[in-house]
């Protein structure tokens, strides 16, 4: 009978400690699906839902835009909405008709690493390098460029400029002003010959690309020496118009 209880002891001692090591280990793994939940809980919570409310906007900001809008009202009058504006009837009624991009796909120009156009040399003097406008100008930007010197055409009782004659200018190391594009506009193919070719032109209107800040000004120039007359026009990227002033001028 001692024998055979200390043999039950024995087994139940066993099971005991058996029973013991399973609800430890049972345990740790209830600690380590619970410490795996925290985590993932806290990855989760890292990536935030975007909401779905459109915030309102800054009613001072949307001010400054208005009054900004209303600077520029005046060439967007113009140039846009043609003889629906009273500054295009009475300053422009024809030139005031077109209705021209502000932007399109293409870049304005087409320009190598170097800023040089991007085109074969169809004409070289020693202070500028000529190509054709096409595949180098973009079609949204040349018809832009073209009914912005229309409008200026007519203040000044010139004729209108052809986009068909056009052709843009790089300054040579020759130059006054090395590395600036131009683009020179012409009523037709003579008055085109007459000025590239033969350097004379008597009436002249060319375009300069004017870098300021990060956009590019519009600089216009046309002059006529039968009449004695230069005028300067100068259109922001963001289409303001400075009245009788050089780009180069513009802050």
């Amino acid at each position: 009978m001692t024998f055979i209880r200390a043999n039950l002891e024995l087994i139940i001692s066993t099971m005991a400690s058996i029973l013991v090591r399973h609800s430890t280990l049972s345990s740790l793994r209830a600690v380590g699906i619970v410490l795996l939940s925290v985590l993932l809980i806290a990855a989760c919570s890292d990536d935030k839902p975007s909401s779905k409310f459109i915030p309102i906007p800054d009613k001072k900001q949307a001010e400054k835009t208005k009054e900004e809008d209303l600077l520029n009202r005046r060439v967007e009058s113009v140039l846009n909405e043609g003889l629906e504006s009273k500054e295009g009837k009475e300053e422009a009624p024809r030139a005031s008709k077109a209705r021209p991009p502000n932007s399109g796909k293409e870049p304005m120009m087409m320009l190598d690493k170097n800023k040089k156009p991007l085109g074969e040399i169809v004409y070289h003097s020693d202070k500028l390098d000529y190509y054709e406008c096409k595949g180098i100008v973009a079609p949204w930007f040349l018809e832009l460029v073209v009914a912005e010197m229309n409008y200026f055409n007519e203040l000044a009782e010139l004729q209108f400029v052809d986009p068909k004659t056009c052709i843009v200018t790089y300054g040579t190391e020759k130059s006054l002003t090395p590395g600036r594009i131009s683009i020179q506009l012409f009523e037709n193919s003579k008055q085109f010959d007459r000025c590239i070719r033969s350097e004379e032109c008597p009436i002249f209107r060319t375009l300069n690309l004017v870098p300021n800040r990060n956009a590019l000004f519009r600089s216009y120039f046309l002059s006529d020496n039968s009449r004695k007359l230069i005028q300067h026009q100068c259109v922001t990227d963001t289409g303001k118009w400075h009245r009788d002033e050089t780009c180069y001028t513009v802050d």
